[in-house]
Formats: C-alpha cells, structure tokens, sequence
C-alpha cells in the first residue's frame, strides 16, 4: 500500500541530501587554504640579455653600407646608433657586472617574487569564505532555489506515475518549493526535517472543508435517513454499502437494505446473503423492475417499522452512459436521499477522477470510499480526489471483511506514507 509513492518520495529526500553533502564538502575545500606555490626562479640571464639589448639596439636596426652611403640626412641629427649617456652608464653598470655579483640581484627578485605570493594567499581565504562556507562554521545548511528546482520536476512526474492527479503533482511540487527554499536545517536533521515538510503538504491537499464523521451525521438527520450508493461496475458498492451496515450497527443504529440494482445478474442475491450475514432486513423486487420504486417501498418499509437507516444500492454505471444516469437521477428524486456516496476503486487513477465529477454534477455527491487500498501499490488517488474533486472521502477499503473499512484521516495517510 502507497510502496510506489513511498519510494519516489524517499528518492527526492535522498537526492536532496546528497546535493547538501556535495554543497558541504565543497564548503570544506573552500576552507582549506590551497598549497603554497614554489618561488619561481628569476629570470636572470633574460634580464642580462635584455640590459644588453639597448647597446646591440642600433647595431640590429643599421642600414647596409651602400644604403647608408647614398643616404642624405635632411637636417643634422644625432645618429640613432649612439645610446644617450645615461643609458650608456646604466648599460656599461649591468656589463661591468662580475659573474660574482650576479647572484646578489638574483636573491632581490626571487624574495620580491615570495612577497608578492604570500600577499595572495592572505587575501584568497577572505574571498573564498563567507556565504559559500557560512554553514560550515554554523552547522546549518540553508536549501536554495537551485538545490531542489529539477528535484521537484522531476518529483512531479513521480507523481503521475503514481496516480497523483496532474493538478494535485503540481500543487504538491508548489507547495514544497515554497516550504523548502530558504530553509535553514541542521546538517544531521536535513532528512527528518525535509520527510516533516512533505508530510505536511500531503495532509494540506487532503484536507476538506466538507469532511464529516458519517456516524454522527447520521444520528443527527431525521429519521429514516436515505443513503445512496453509486460507482461503477466492480467496484465492489455493494460490499461497501455492507460494511457501512455494519458500523452503523455497531454504533446503534437500526439498518435495512434496499436492492434496487435491478440490471446486474446475481446483484439481489448478494444483497440478500449480506442482510442474511449482518442480521438485518431488505426490500427488493425482480430484475428488471424500476430500481426508483425499489427504494420507495424500502424507505416507506423503514418509516413503518422505526429503522434508523435505509442503505440504497444502485445499478454499477460508467459516468460516460447517458441511459444509466438519466435512471440515477429518476431515484434520486424519487429517494430524495440525504446523503450520496461515491464508491470507486483506489487502484483506477484518475479515471476514478472523472467519475466522481460526473456524478457530483448529475446528482450532487456528498462523500467518497475508495475501496481495494490493499491492492495499490500507488496510492495516488486517495490523495487527489479532495484537490481535484473537492468531494471528501470518507473511508478506505482494505480487505474483504465487515471491519476491513478504516476511516480516512489525512494525518494517518501522510504518516503511513512517509514511514
């Protein structure tokens, strides 16, 4: 039960983590200081070579001895081959040097070279640390936009895969963005906190407005109380609306069975073999007879004879058969039931979805039971019938026995899902 669902979420939760773990060491590396680079040699004999170059200067740009011949200067100038007597002294200052001296300029450039290293190693910690490595020194780690934006598309499409309406993927996704980013979360509390967060919103998009313990608003209607039953074929209605005689017996109540599905062979007799089991009365007629006058008799049976509950069922229906809800409506107004109840199957996704939008229009809705919970290893519809329908749900099925129907509640749900 919810096994796909889980496991898609767990690997959202993990994939965040990693990604701060990444962050963190990459924080760490940031911290620790780069090694110190080895003192380049200087460049001596270039430095020579070039000293030298201004004397060897007018030598390498001097004409050949034809073209200076015939060459007329213009005005007296001095001749470009003669250096300036500064740079002559500076120039005969480097030649005269002594292969001794050499060594002593040598040190000067090198220590200048170590000087101005050690300078950028002070200044790159400084730069290196602050927002980037912040969370080192406070053992929090902070959740930006970039560390979750691809995480949670690609969590929308692990919510389709697992049944989750379209509309109910992308409010999830926008609901987690908004509680995750900025989040600041101690390092050793990402994953718990993160699973917290999730929960939260699951329970947020199955909450409703509607939602109402049926016990006590049965007890609280006049009496008979009218319920309807409707869904689609196989769903297992009739089973449901069996397990519902049975709570209501549980908590005082009197029940009684009307069985009006008149179209499905052997619909009857079941019905039959429930009352029989649960010890309770039922009106029926013959296959084929109008289901409408069915539940007719069934209510003025129940009024005559003070049973608390008349439990209607119906003839199993798609919601795309015009004959069939043209029916459902001709019983609904002749039953003027006080509460309809959707009966569907967990594991049909979002076709169970259009279903109850269907006949929430034909004849109004007041409640849903998913039935086979056991059976889904998805578990997305139970979350997105409230969202996308706005009809709540007020039980699941998870067995075949009387007692297999357990309440919804959205806390329960999300905490199963998250564990």
């Amino acid at each position: 039960m919810f096994s796909l669902l889980k496991s898609k979420l767990a690997s959202f939760i993990s994939g965040l983590a990693g990604r701060q773990e990444k962050k963190a060491q990459e924080s760490q590396e940031l911290k620790t200081p780069p090694p110190s680079p080895q003192p380049i040699p200087a460049p001596v004999k270039e430095q020579k070579q070039e000293a030298a170059q201004p004397a060897t200067a007018p030598q390498a740009s001097a004409q050949p001895a034809e073209a200076q011949v015939s060459r007329k200067p213009e005005s007296p100038q001095p001749s470009s081959a003669k250096p300036s007597p500064q740079k002559t002294e500076e120039q005969k200052k480097q030649i005269s040097l002594s292969p001794k001296q050499q060594p002593e300029e040598h040190v000067d450039v090198s220590s200048l070279g170590k000087k101005a290293s050690s300078e950028k190693r002070e200044l790159a910690p400084k730069i290196g640390l602050g927002a980037a490595i912040r969370s080192f020194f406070t053992n929090e780690i902070t959740i930006g936009e970039s560390d979750i934006s691809d995480l949670l598309e690609n969590l929308e499409l692990s919510l389709l895969e697992a049944d989750v309406a379209y509309d109910v993927s992308l409010e999830v996704a926008s609901r987690l963005r908004s509680c995750l980013v900025g989040m600041r979360v101690p390092k050793s509390q990402l994953a718990s906190r993160t699973k917290e967060q999730i929960q939260q919103v699951l329970e947020s998009v199955m909450q409703s407005e509607r939602r109402f313990d049926l016990v006590s608003k049965v007890k609280s209607l006049p009496k008979p109380v009218k319920i309807l039953f409707v869904g689609p074929n196989g769903a297992g209605k009739t089973t449901t609306m069996a397990k519902v005689a049975k709570l209501l017996s549980d908590a005082g109540l009197s029940v009684m069975f009307s069985a009006s599905d008149t179209f499905r062979a052997a619909a009857i007799e079941q019905a039959e073999e429930h009352a029989k089991r649960l010890g309770i009365g039922i009106v029926k007629g013959k296959y084929g007879a109008d289901p409408a006058s069915v539940a007719f008799d069934a209510i003025a049976y129940a009024r005559s004879r003070s049973i608390d509950v008349v439990l209607i069922d119906s003839a199993g229906r798609q919601d795309t058969n015009a004959n069939l809800l043209a029916e459902l409506k001709k019983i609904s107004r002749v039953a003027k039931p006080d509460l309809k109840i959707y009966v569907g199957e967990s594991i049909g996704g979002n076709a169970v979805i259009e279903q109850i939008k269907a006949f929430n229009q034909a004849i109004g809705m007041d409640g849903a039971i998913l039935t086979k919970l056991d059976c889904d290893a998805k578990g997305g519809t139970a979350i997105s019938i409230v969202h996308s329908t706005g009809i709540p749900l007020l039980y699941l099925g998870v067995g075949q026995g009387y007692s297999d129907l357990i309440p919804f509640e959205p806390r329960k749900i999300a905490q199963e899902i998250m564990t």
